[in-house]
């Protein structure tokens, strides 16, 4: 598809956070969220590390792989997971630029595997695994790709592309998801704390449907109906079946 594309994600949730700011929302950068606050069964605000307390009438928590975290009844249905993701330089940059080479996933339902074409400023391929993962805590696990990783990635190269089989890794890390236990969004006022309302589980998709998302979450703390928000309702473990994503790998 000569029209298609992919978006940088640092650089569009640079444009988000530029957009909100023109709409005149405030910003609180480094400002880490620890607890939330109750008044009874109502949340009222948010206390951060340095104990600084913001107050609201309401309180949306859109923390991704810490979700659970700042929400704790929520660990039975959603959980940090890890996956590998590698930035390589290639011996012959013109193979993997653009027309030559484009976004592509792998038979991504049974390797996992997907990438870019060569960054233009950058001038690495990124690579990456949308499968199983490792489950870990954001705050406390070490977000680092193992020897396996890589192991299995030179394996995947060097049935693919060979031409990367040797190319040197500059970067790697892990890419945090919020999964839920059937991989669909969580999108719902909490069921008895009023004034709260969870924006999660992502599952490897959020960024993607970042543009759609805003609004769901929205017509939700407003209570207004939405067809998509029943699918994406609060739920239970019991209520969930384990996710089958089709293009995910599952081990």
């Amino acid at each position: 598809n000569p029209n298609a594309g992919f978006g940088e994600s640092g650089r569009v949730v640079e444009a988000l956070l530029a957009k909100a700011q023109r709409r005149g929302i405030a910003l609180h950068a480094g400002a880490q969220v620890t607890k939330l606050l109750a008044d009874g069964t109502r949340i009222t605000g948010v206390e951060t590390a340095s104990g600084e307390r913001f107050n609201g009438g309401h309180v949306v928590v859109a923390a991704g792989a810490w979700t659970q975290v700042l929400v704790p009844e929520l660990a039975a249905s959603m959980v940090a997971t890890g996956h590998p993701v590698f930035h390589l330089k290639p011996a012959n940059p013109e193979l993997f630029a653009p027309p030559n080479f484009v976004v592509f996933t792998a038979d991504v339902a049974n390797t996992g595997w997907y990438g870019f074409p060569l960054h233009p400023r950058a001038g690495v391929v990124k690579i990456a695994n949308h499968g199983v993962g490792v489950r870990l805590h954001p705050e406390h696990d070490p977000r680092v790709v193992t020897a396996q990783d890589e192991a299995d990635l030179r394996a995947f190269l060097a049935q693919t592309f060979p031409a990367l089989v040797e190319a040197p890794i500059v970067y790697t890390r892990r890419c945090l998801y919020c999964d839920t236990v059937d991989e669909h969004f969580w999108i719902d006022r909490h069921p008895t704390l009023a004034g709260l309302t969870v924006s999660a589980g992502g599952s490897g998709h959020g960024f993607k449907f970042a543009p759609l998302l805003g609004a769901l979450a929205a017509d939700a703390v407003e209570g207004k109906p939405n067809p998509w928000l029943p699918k994406f309702r609060w739920r239970g473990p019991s209520d969930m079946t384990s996710g089958q994503e089709a293009a995910r790998f599952h081990g």
